[in-house]
């Protein structure tokens, strides 16, 4: 096994609020230009991949991603994404994409509870991103959209092992993705972190490459059916930085984690 590993960030919202779940666009800003005046470069889903699949990982690459399909992903990640000239992968749960008009120039952002309030009503595009969002996303290059499940409700249905439901969700998400935004889908991230053995296998049987848990550590050839994540945190980009060249090492990743069990 390769000692070099690709270290997977995990966001879900970019809000003026911050809160739970959520930085700021200024720490989200921060995030980028520390990453672009440290020399790391970020990933596409191929791209990611590739190396992974390869063995052969350069030092400073790491994955971006963000979870569920918010709004404000469009409203304030994107801009601050294509400004830094990064990549970011986009997990979307289709059931709440919708082929709507909005203005987001009147864009409300909401705290994550509220948002997903929101996103089990009529008025979900208010919080979600639309088709047409995340074709715009998806053309620039800047956001590779991916897969997230069709309802979201992939852990109630493990816990009531009801695994032809759960085939059926994930096939849906996938199809409709490939189907919308004309492209391949191969990366999953399970909704909430919830997975079992048997969802692996669904997963992988449906022609997922990569599947992405919220459990912090390293990421090789060896992993991608249980790829790690870093939660991000509204703090600076140097706690960001500081946090992936740990992820970045398999050694220092394992004594990482054994030090903070251990503490």
């Amino acid at each position: 096994m390769s000692a070099s590993s690709i270290p997977v960030v995990m966001y879900h919202h970019v809000l003026p609020m911050g809160g739970g779940l959520a930085v700021t666009p200024e720490i989200f800003e921060d995030h980028m230009a520390a990453l672009q005046r440290n020399g790391w470069k970020t990933l596409s889903g191929n791209e990611f991949l590739h190396l992974l699949q390869s063995g052969n990982i350069p030092s400073k690459t790491a994955l971006l991603t963000f979870d569920d399909g918010f709004a404000d992903n469009y409203v304030y990640a994107y801009p601050i994404l294509k400004q830094y000239g990064m990549k970011a992968l986009l997990f979307a749960a289709t059931s709440f994409i919708k082929d709507a008009d909005i203005n987001r120039g009147n864009f409300v952002p909401l705290p994550h509870k509220e948002a997903w309030e929101l996103a089990f009503s009529e008025r979900r595009s208010e919080v979600m991103c639309t088709w047409n969002e995340l074709r715009e996303m998806e053309e620039s290059g800047v956001f590779d959209i991916q897969a997230h499940g069709h309802s979201h409700n992939i852990p109630q249905l493990i816990n009531e092992k009801r695994h032809s439901d759960i085939k059926e969700d994930l096939s849906i998400g996938k199809r409709m993705l490939e189907e919308m935004l004309s492209k391949e889908v191969l990366h999953l991230a399970w909704p909430k972190g919830k997975y079992d053995d048997k969802t692996i296998e669904i997963a992988t049987g449906l022609g997922f490459k990569a599947l992405y848990t919220t459990i912090r550590g390293y990421n090789t050839q060896s992993n991608l059916k249980m790829l790690n994540r870093l939660p991000a945190k509204n703090k600076k980009g140097r706690w960001l930085v500081n946090k992936i060249k740990i992820y970045s090492s398999v050694h220092l990743s394992k004594l990482y984690l054994a030090l903070r069990i251990s503490s």
